[in-house]
């Protein structure tokens, strides 16, 4: 429950970067080192690297080098597209050691494409709301790892395209490909953030109610 609440904290609050510096969707997923098992993977998201033991760190992409970086800091992330992998490089791009990592299998289950409101607008409580359906991501008093799995994928709010609704509450605007259980989203592939105008003028998009 810890992890979760510290999460969900973060998610609100990191200074996140213009959505142009968000990592790709075909580099986000779970990775890990040579010879690691997958229950320890590193969670890529559009915005944050979540390690195994749920500490995050704020992220941006460079698309010049094709790399990102841990904010303000020389560790780069350099992803190699034909081998689809990731070289860790602690020194920074170009510099030193590289440390490959391998993407994680995934089950092989159908994503939908789904675009609309990304809003938390109390504690704990999480959702996409899009032409369809209000999808929840997380409720609040949740927990467990298959909360978790789906928390780790979720954006940090772009805070030039966020209306606030109260200290850590807000929404935000998203495309997210997804699996969903009913009027939940179980899993999250990949996710990308996308302007509030974006959203405003979706006609099929319900307001958002705060």
């Amino acid at each position: 429950m810890r992890r979760l609440a510290v999460l969900l904290l973060l998610v609100s609050t990191l200074p996140a970067f213009a959505a142009d510096g968000d990592v790709p969707e075909a580099i986000q997923g779970r990775w890990v080192g040579e010879g690691e098992a997958c229950k320890a993977a590193t969670v890529v998201s559009a915005t944050t690297l979540v390690y195994a033991d749920g500490r995050i760190d704020d992220v941006v992409y460079s698309g010049e080098e094709g790399v990102f970086r841990i904010r303000e800091e020389a560790v780069a992330y350099e992803y190699v597209e034909a081998d689809d992998r990731l070289l860790f490089r602690p020194e920074g791009f170009g510099m030193g050691s590289a440390f490959p990592l391998t993407r994680c299998p995934e089950p092989v289950v159908a994503t939908e494409r789904r675009c609309g409101w990304l809003a938390n607008l109390s504690p704990g409580n999480w959702s996409l709301v899009d032409a369809d359906a209000v999808w929840t991501l997380s409720a609040a008093g949740e927990e467990g790892p298959e909360i978790l799995a789906v928390m780790d994928m979720v954006p940090a709010f772009d805070p030039a395209e966020f209306v606030s609704t109260g200290t850590y509450t807000g929404y935000g605007c998203a495309c997210m490909s997804v699996t969903t259980n009913g009027a939940r989203i179980s899993a999250i592939a990949s996710t990308k953030r996308e302007p509030l105008a974006t959203c405003k003028a979706d006609p099929s998009l319900p307001a958002i109610i705060e």
